[in-house]
């Protein structure tokens, strides 16, 4: 038969029979498990060794030569701007000399490999005669053989003094274009 004791209560409430075997248990198992954390703790304790990790079957099946963190690179690009250049309309000349504003500019090159279609972005940067800058954006295609050109027309309102450079851009890479040979 079980010992049972009432415990005096400072509520209301009738006190609750208190199973003294039940108290017992409890105290045994905390007494238990400070007993293992204190020979965990001991210096016997090293750290264990992990030889192989098991992976479940959906990880099993993903890329196992690729390294974590790394991504597979995007296939190769392999259309280039090979070439181009520039050519500046000087407009009116007058004994000779050159007369501000620039009228124009002629931009031509050629991608690799030839193919048409392909968009080309070309920016002229200039100077103007009130020292302040400016930038043309102009879109073109290439043609069935690779090439293209392009020409940006300017009035005197323009106010063009020079050009500061000539950027083309396909869809793999840029080239400062270069002024054109004579």
């Amino acid at each position: 038969m079980q010992k049972t004791t009432r415990i005096q209560t400072t509520n209301s409430r009738p006190a609750e029979p208190v199973n003294q075997s039940r108290r017992k248990a409890l105290k045994t198992i905390a007494a238990g498990s400070a007993a293992a954390g204190a020979l965990a703790m001991t210096g016997k304790w090293s750290k264990p060794v992990v030889n192989s990790i098991i992976l479940p079957a959906h990880a099993q099946a993903t890329n196992a030569a690729a390294p974590i963190g790394t991504t597979t690179p995007a296939p190769a690009c392999n259309t280039q701007v090979a070439s181009a250049c520039y050519a500046v309309d000087l407009g009116k000349a007058a004994h000779g000399k050159l007369v501000l504003p620039l009228a124009g500019v002629y931009v031509e090159g050629a991608i690799t490999p030839a193919q048409a279609g392909v968009a080309i972005t070309i920016e002229i940067r200039t100077i103007l005669i009130n020292q302040s800058s400016r930038t043309d954006t102009l879109q073109t295609t290439t043609d069935s053989s690779g090439s293209f050109n392009v020409t940006q027309a300017w009035t005197a309102n323009d106010g063009v003094a020079s050009i500061s450079g000539v950027m083309v851009t396909g869809p793999c890479n840029s080239l400062d274009a270069q002024p054109c040979p004579t």
